[in-house]
């Protein structure tokens, strides 16, 4: 009754055609493309997926990953944003029923 979905660094074009093949992408929980990147993880995706809860996996970059455009997407998807580079080791625990999240601190 939980679902995930790992979009990789699918860009825009990709998840386009992720929804263009009218697979069900609803997914609890969205694993951030490419780091956050601006070319991922689209308005499209968002309607399509409806998560709950995004992973973003990033550290210190030079790219400024995550971007504030995918940050505003999530936020404006009411979309409760995890950060790597901001709590640690994210851990998503599912029994097919209920989901809970652990976050193992940098420090």
């Amino acid at each position: 009754k939980k679902s995930f979905l790992f979009t990789g660094d699918a860009e825009t074009r990709a998840e386009a055609d992720m929804v263009k093949a009218k697979k069900d992408l609803r997914a609890d929980v969205l694993k951030v493309g490419h780091h956050g990147a601006k070319t991922s993880t689209s308005a499209t995706l968002l309607k399509a997926a409806k998560p709950t809860y995004a992973v973003i996996s990033v550290g210190k970059n030079a790219y400024g990953h995550p971007t504030p455009e995918v940050l505003n997407r999530l936020k404006s998807y009411k979309v409760k944003v995890f950060r790597t580079d901001k709590q640690g080791t994210i851990i998503a625990t599912t029994n097919g029923t209920t989901l809970t999240f652990n976050v193992k601190p940098i420090y």
